[in-house]
């Protein structure tokens, strides 16, 4: 009898978690990532803000010519500045991974970054998101910048 009992109370207790998560909340949250991807793309300044919280903020860890890395710190409003040309870049994260527990989510993956019709580098994105009462927004990220990072499936893509 103990079996059965301890048995039931392990399942509820990993279904509990599960049921707190809304089945679209993964959707939703990768959904503000590639918003923010199109609004880089489309030079909108005033979009990429609105992907973010107010604080929000981009850790990009850059690899140089000579080997070594920097790591430069970037706000919304300095990032932004990136992105002053409509339709110069497009960055494509083309298997995203999601995952979400309660008001916080993580979306990562591989990314290829184009200018023009030219890999510019690859690399890793991961960003973190939590939810508000305007919904999803990004808190911070971090990224890889590597132009020699780009694997043989990554070079073969396109814009």
């Amino acid at each position: 009898m103990k079996i059965p009992i301890l048995l039931l109370l392990t399942l509820v207790a990993l279904t509990i978690p599960a049921m707190s998560q809304k089945p679209d909340d993964k959707a939703a949250a990768l959904a503000v990532v590639n918003k923010l991807f199109d609004e880089m793309a489309a030079a909108n300044a005033t979009g990429i803000l609105a992907a973010g919280t107010p604080e929000n903020q981009l850790v990009a860890v850059r690899k140089l010519k000579d080997g070594k890395s920097r790591i430069d710190v970037i706000g919304g409003e300095a990032f932004t500045k990136f992105f002053t040309k409509p339709g110069a870049i497009k960055e494509v994260m083309y298997a995203p991974n999601v995952e979400v527990s309660g008001d916080w989510a993580m979306v990562w993956g591989r990314y290829v970054f184009f200018a023009g019709d030219k890999i510019s580098h690859c690399g890793i994105n991961q960003f973190n998101l939590v939810r508000t009462d305007a919904g999803w927004k990004i808190a911070n990220g971090a990224s890889t910048i590597d132009p020699g990072a780009c694997t043989d499936k990554e070079k073969t893509m396109k814009p």
